[in-house]
């Protein structure tokens, strides 16, 4: 009886405890796939200069929403400084210094159909807006959502902001002001100049 009565106590004790170990298991895993689950994006690299560490853009990307709603862009710098700084970003005169998306959803094109612009100053930090070329001249369409968490720099914003398109694909833009306020430091291109990130589709 002591006999039987210890088996299954080993026996129970041993299900509960494969029980336990495939839960644990299972749920990892389950956490494990929601974590590492990647957003669809398209990045683009851009070398170490020799200039202004502040004002060298390092890397771009541009990332779709799992529901398809919503595009964030984002930036990172060599040396990355707060939104708020009195002159790199606020600067002295036009044009404002800041971070530029170009936006191309047309393959026969290489103009950028839209523009997403991160924008700064002491008093507002970060704001951002999309706009469009009117006539030559950029007019925003939407408001954007910015933020800076220390490293990159990102706007979101809805996907009918640039219409309905099928794909679209990026190049970046970044300058900004000496700390003086006085001259543009940057004109930093990620990838070169006249090229384009690989396609995202949105669809």
């Amino acid at each position: 009886m002591p006999t039987s009565k210890r088996r299954r106590r080993l026996v129970i004790t041993t299900i509960l405890a494969a029980l336990t170990v495939g839960a644990l298991a299972a749920g990892s895993t389950a956490a494990g796939a929601a974590s590492v689950r990647p957003l669809r994006s398209v990045s683009v690299q851009d070398p170490l200069e020799t200039g202004d560490a502040i004002a060298d853009l390092r890397s771009a990307s541009v990332a779709v929403s799992r529901d398809r709603r919503y595009l964030t862009v984002s930036a990172r710098f060599e040396q990355p400084t707060s939104p708020t700084s009195q002159n790199w970003w606020f600067g002295a005169s036009l044009p404002r210094p800041g971070i530029s998306w170009g936006l191309n959803t047309d393959p026969a094109s290489t103009e950028w159909n839209r523009v997403a612009e991160f924008r700064a100053d002491p008093v507002m930090g970060a704001y951002g807006y999309v706009a469009k070329y009117v006539s030559g001249t950029l007019r925003p369409v939407c408001r954007a959502t910015a933020s800076f968490d220390g490293t990159s720099y990102r706007l979101r914003f809805p996907v009918s902001c640039i219409g309905s398109p099928e794909q679209l694909r990026f190049s970046a833009y970044a300058q900004l002001y000496h700390d003086s306020g006085e001259g543009i430091i940057g004109g930093d291109y990620a990838p070169e100049f006249g090229e384009f990130s690989g396609w995202l589709n949105l669809r």
